[in-house]
C-alpha cells in the first residue's frame, strides 16, 4: 500500500516537473527569438550607413574607352586631281589615329567658282554647295596668295596653289584640333600633364575701376556702357560653354602697394614711375581684399581699371630685363586664375594743368583704348585666343569684338574632352573612396548626380565620335556640373568620423548585458530539451 502511494506522489511530482520545464523552454525560446530575430536585426537596420546603388564597375572602366572626336574638313582647289592628291596624303597623315577621326571631303570644282573675284566670294559660292557644321573646316584653294596658308575668322583657311599637305596638317594638328593641348589633357602621366582648369560653368566677370584720389582726379567714364557696348556682346558669343553674369563697381581710397621708381623722360612732364614686373603680383594681393568679390559663390573673372592720381602718373610697366613694356599706349597684365588689371593713366595735358595749378583736374577715359585690351584679356582668360608661329601661316586681323569662329569652336571641343576627363576622374576617384570607406553615407541626392555624370559622360563621347560637338558640349558640361556637385557633397562627411569600429566599441557594452543570458540560455534550453526526451521515453516504457 506505501509503495502504491510512493509511485503516485513520484508520477504527481514529475508531471509538475515537466510543465514547469515545458513553461521555462517556452519562456527561454521567446525571449531567444525576441532578441536574435527581432532585436539584432532591427539594431543593424536602424544602424546601418544608408548607400545608393552605384554602377562602381561601370564608372571605373570607363577610362578603357577612350575618347574619339570625329571631324569633317574639306578641301577645295581648281583642279580635282590637286585636291584628290592632298586628300590622299592627309588620309595617310591621320590613319590609325587613336584621337582623331578626320574625314576629309573633297569639294569638287564648279562653273561658277572661276566667277568669284574676292576669296569672300569664292567661300560665298562654296559654302551653298557644301554646308560646314560647328567644329567643321574647309580650306580653299586661291591662286593670288602671299603666304601658303591664310586663317580667315571663319570656318576656313586660303591655302596657296603650292601649298603642300604637310603644311596642311601642321594648321590642323596645331590650330584646328590643338592635337598638343587635347593630349596633355588627356595624359596620365602628371610630367606632361596640363595644369589648366576645366571651364566652370558659370562665371562673375566683374570691372571694377580703382580711383585712389576723387577729389583730385575727376575720371569721367561710363563704365556700364562700356562693358554693354563691348563685354556683353562677346560673352553672349562665347556663352556655349560657360554662363557670365557681368557686374561694375566704383572703388574710391584704394591705391596700390607697390613700389615706385621714378625715371626721368623726354615728355612735357619730364618723368614716369615704373612700375617693376615683379610687383605685379603684391598689387593683386593688396586691392584683392577690397574688391568684395569674395561673397559670390561662381567663379570669379577680376578685370580692374586703376586710374593713378597725377602725383605718380603716369606709371608704366617694366619687365625682368629692366625693358618698359607697355603696349598700345596701355600699361596692362594678367594673373590666370584671377583676371586683368589695366593701368588708365591720365592725358599729359591733365596732369600738367594739375601740377600748374594744384586743382582737381577733370577727364575722360579713354573707353576705346581701355575696352580692346580688356577683351584681349578675357580672349587670354578664357583660353581662347591662340598663339602660334608657323612660318608662312597668317590669321587674318581680328575686326570684330567676337572671336574668330574656328578658335572658338576649338576651345569648345577642347573644353568638352576637359570636362569629360575631369568628370571621368572625379566620379573614378569617388568611387574609390566609397569603396574603400564604407561608413561613408550615400544619399539619393549623390546617387542621383554620379548616375546622371555617368550616363552623360557616355553621350558626350558618342556625341563627338558623331561630329555633334554642340551636343557633346552640352552632355560633358552636365557630367562636370554633376561629378563636381557629387564629390564636395557635404553628406559625404555625414559619418565620416563614425566608422563600424567605433560604433561596435559604443554598441557592444549596451547589448553584452543582454546577450549574457541568451548565450547561457542556450545551454539551459539543451538540458531541458533532453530532459522532456528523457521523461517522454520513461513514460511509453
Amino acid at each position: 500500500m506505501d509503495e502504491v502511494k510512493r509511485k503516485s506522489v513520484t508520477k504527481e511530482y514529475d508531471d509538475a516537473d515537466i510543465e514547469e520545464d515545458k513553461y521555462r523552454m517556452y519562456s527561454s525560446m521567446s525571449f531567444m527569438i525576441v532578441v536574435i530575430l527581432i532585436g539584432i536585426p532591427m539594431w543593424w537596420k536602424t544602424t546601418e550607413v544608408y548607400r545608393v546603388s552605384l554602377p562602381s564597375y561601370n564608372i571605373l572602366g570607363l577610362s578603357e574607352n577612350p575618347i574619339k572626336t570625329s571631324v569633317s574638313i574639306g578641301i577645295f582647289t581648281f583642279q580635282k586631281e590637286r585636291s584628290s592628291l592632298l586628300i590622299s596624303e592627309l588620309n595617310e597623315a591621320f590613319a590609325d589615329n587613336s584621337l582623331w577621326d578626320v574625314k576629309f571631303v573633297q569639294i569638287l570644282p564648279f562653273e561658277k567658282a572661276n566667277e568669284a573675284k574676292t576669296p569672300a566670294g569664292l567661300e560665298s559660292y562654296i559654302l551653298k554647295q557644301h554646308q560646314l557644321k560647328v567644329g567643321d573646316f574647309i580650306f580653299i584653294e586661291w591662286p593670288r596668295l602671299e603666304e601658303e596658308v591664310l586663317l580667315t575668322n571663319e570656318r576656313s583657311a586660303l591655302i596657296r596653289t603650292d601649298t603642300s599637305a604637310n603644311k596642311i596638317k601642321s594648321v590642323i594638328n596645331l590650330l584646328i584640333l590643338q592635337t598638343h593641348r587635347i593630349q596633355q589633357i588627356l595624359t596620365t602621366d602628371q610630367r606632361y600633364a596640363t595644369k589648366s582648369e576645366a571651364p566652370q560653368a558659370e562665371y562673375d566677370v566683374i570691372v571694377s575701376v580703382l580711383n585712389p584720389n576723387p577729389e583730385i582726379m575727376d575720371a569721367k567714364w561710363n563704365v556700364q556702357m562700356a562693358i554693354e557696348t563691348y563685354l556683353a556682346p562677346f560673352l553672349r558669343d562665347v556663352s556655349g560653354v560657360s554662363n557670365f553674369t557681368l557686374k561694375s563697381q566704383w572703388k574710391y581710397q584704394l591705391a596700390f602697394e607697390a613700389e615706385l621708381k621714378q625715371k626721368r623722360d623726354t615728355t612735357k612732364l619730364g618723368r614716369h614711375y615704373a612700375l617693376s614686373e615683379t610687383s605685379l603680383p603684391h598689387i593683386i594681393t593688396s586691392i584683392e581684399k577690397n574688391l568684395g568679390v569674395g561673397i559670390t559663390d561662381k567663379s570669379p573673372i577680376n578685370l580692374v581699371v586703376y586710374i593713378p592720381p597725377c602725383s605718380i602718373a603716369p606709371i608704366h610697366i617694366y619687365n625682368r630685363h629692366g625693358n618698359i613694356a607697355t603696349k598700345h599706349n596701355v600699361d596692362s597684365f594678367i594673373s590666370q586664375k584671377w583676371g586683368g588689371i589695366i593701368i588708365a593713366n591720365p592725358p599729359e595735358e591733365t596732369c600738367l594743368a594739375y601740377n600748374e595749378n594744384q586743382q582737381p583736374v577733370q577727364f575722360y577715359v579713354n573707353t576705346n583704348d581701355i575696352m580692346q585690351i580688356m577683351l584681349h584679356q578675357l580672349h587670354k582668360l578664357l583660353d581662347i585666343s591662340i598663339e602660334f608661329n608657323i612660318p608662312s601661316v597668317k590669321t587674318v586681323a581680328l575686326e570684330q569684338i567676337s572671336p574668330r569662329r574656328w578658335e572658338y569652336e576649338s576651345y569648345i571641343r577642347r573644353s568638352t574632352i576637359t570636362h569629360i576627363t575631369t568628370a571621368t576622374n572625379t566620379l573614378q576617384s569617388l568611387i574609390k573612396l566609397l569603396d574603400n570607406i564604407s561608413y561613408i553615407v550615400i544619399n539619393d541626392d549623390v546617387g542621383t548626380s554620379i548616375n546622371t555624370a555617368y550616363e552623360h559622360i557616355l553621350l558626350a563621347k558618342s556625341a563627338l565620335e558623331a561630329n555633334d560637338l554642340v551636343s557633346s558640349s552640352k552632355y560633358a558640361k552636365i557630367a562636370f556640373t554633376s561629378s563636381e556637385h557629387a564629390f564636395f557633397d557635404s553628406t559625404l562627411l555625414a559619418q565620416l568620423y563614425f566608422p563600424d569600429e567605433q560604433k561596435y566599441a559604443i554598441y557592444i557594452p549596451l547589448f553584452l548585458p543582454i546577450m549574457v543570458p541568451v548565450i547561457a540560455s542556450f545551454s539551459m534550453l539543451r538540458k531541458l530539451i533532453v530532459k522532456l526526451f528523457g521523461a517522454k521515453k520513461e513514460k511509453q516504457n
